[in-house]
């Protein structure tokens, strides 16, 4: 009963950043897909690498591959040219359970096309079922959004972690369960591993023995711009090809609770390529190393502020490389977010929400908090008829380097700092809509940031 499928054919630089699905069909009592491809002239999928070929692989049961269809089964990218699925295991980044009879589809996405065309080749292998594998009717759960404590709440309230990273799942180099023991190492308190495109992780996740505060997401790889979405909602598709889709894609994330973070946009980032479409909670503003072109990403948050938008800035790695000694470093920058008592991945989230955080380029980097009375960052006050605003400012670990106060008009305060120090600032605040606080070292790189406080009218 076992049986191989070829599928074989060419595209045109007219299908560049366009999906295709290859329907094939799974008879009854099969209990192992393979599937392994070729293409032509490929290339690195790194951005500003052009001249070749780079397609990118999925699967979809027959519980449907239409957009937001609920058949999806798993995602490579370009990373990986073979994969498998079977009842019990499946390669990483690929989700194994029944193996349904009827109409599968290997989904091919055409990230770079070049200028001579592309020829592709898909060769899949069904192979007959053992008697066991009729038994497996469900799929290994998901990591689900906690709201137990999993650790002892911290006195100040603040607690650190890491939200955007990626695993064997994806196109990372580790396992969750390393990725989980270096955030342990590290000290912090919390982690999402946020893989292309898919969730196979959280099942792993979910059964890693850890006090680390567990946070389920993944981040949603399109082809017009990349968006993390932490909750344990539905799979979000990431097929899309129009600003129509793009709105119907947040709006489903949306309606399924996510928390939903714009991710570097920037150049080679992929920049955010649909500027009029919104429905994100929050944007990256520091992914990686400051230097990898973050003050663009400040910059389009920062617009959105001045036009009254309120959007919480986040921070994560992006991390791929675990083990790299250079480069990206798993957990530069992280994100601190504060939390009246007992801590859980779902009451860090609802926190994060609220813009309760701030920025630091490392776990051990410089700290900084905003308050104005019993308001914090993230929170709003009523704009006073001075147009003058006191603040407070908090800054621990920051060396000898410089504290601005910005508004919309700019940096309205630099202040020199020495060691740990608690200042109380009178700000022009004009008609800004906001107040914020950055820390920038010698180097004149950002070493730290907060989230806003806003202004009401």
């Amino acid at each position: 009963m076992n049986s191989e499928i070829v599928i074989k054919g060419a595209v045109g630089t007219e299908r560049t950043l366009t999906y295709m699905l290859l329907p094939f069909q799974v008879p009854e009592h099969v209990g192992r897909i393979d599937v392994a491809y070729e293409y032509d002239a490929a290339i690195s999928s790194s951005p500003e690498i052009i001249g070749g070929n780079v397609v990118d692989i999925g699967i979809f049961d027959p519980h449907g591959a239409a957009f937001m269809g609920e058949g999806f089964r798993g995602w490579s990218g370009s990373e990986q040219y073979d994969f498998f699925i079977t009842t019990e295991q499946a390669s990483s980044g690929y989700i194994a359970g029944p193996i349904q009879a009827g109409e599968w589809n290997v989904i091919l996405g055409f990230y770079k096309v070049a200028e001579q065309g592309c020829h592709y080749q898909v060769t899949i292998k069904l192979q007959a079922a053992a008697e066991s594998d009729a038994q497996v009717k469900t799929f290994r759960p998901r990591l689900p959004l906690r709201t137990t404590a999993m650790r002892q709440a911290h006195a100040n309230g603040w607690y650190k972690g890491e939200l955007h990273c990626h695993s064997l799942h994806s196109d990372g180099d580790s396992s969750v369960e390393a990725i989980v023991r270096a955030a342990g190492q590290l000290g912090l308190d919390f982690l999402a591993v946020t893989d292309h495109n898919n969730y196979s992780q959280q099942m792993d996740l979910n059964t890693v023995s850890t006090d680390l505060m567990l946070i389920p997401g993944y981040e949603v790889t399109t082809y017009q711009g990349h968006w993390n979405i932490w909750g344990d909602g539905r799979w979000i598709d990431f097929r899309i090809t129009s600003e129509q889709e793009m709105v119907a894609a947040i709006q489903a994330a949306q309606a399924a609770g996510y928390l939903i973070s714009c991710n570097h946009p920037r150049p080679y980032g992929p920049d955010w390529m649909y500027p009029a479409v919104e429905g994100y909670d929050c944007v990256e503003v520091w992914n990686g190393p400051w230097e990898f072109m973050n003050d663009s990403c400040l910059d389009f948050w920062e617009t959105r502020l001045k036009q009254g938008k309120r959007l919480v800035a986040v921070g994560g790695s992006d991390c791929h490389h675990l083990r790299a000694t250079r480069g990206v470093q798993f957990a530069h920058p992280t994100t601190f977010i504060h939390c009246e008592g007992e801590p859980s991945a779902a009451a860090l989230l609802r926190e994060l929400r609220a813009g309760h955080a701030f920025i630091s380029c490392a776990p051990d980097g410089p700290q900084v908090r905003l308050t104005s009375g019993t308001a914090m960052m993230g929170d709003s006050i009523p704009r006073p008829d001075s147009r003058r605003v006191s603040i407070q400012i908090e800054a621990l670990d920051a060396g000898d380097d410089v504290i601005e106060v910005c508004t919309a008009q700019g940096v309205a305060k630099s202040i020199p700092t020495a060691g740990d120090t608690l200042w109380t600032v009178d700000v022009e605040v004009g008609d800004s809509p906001y107040v914020r606080v950055q820390v920038r070292n010698r180097e004149n790189k950002i070493a730290a940031l907060t989230n806003p406080i806003y202004l009401d009218d």
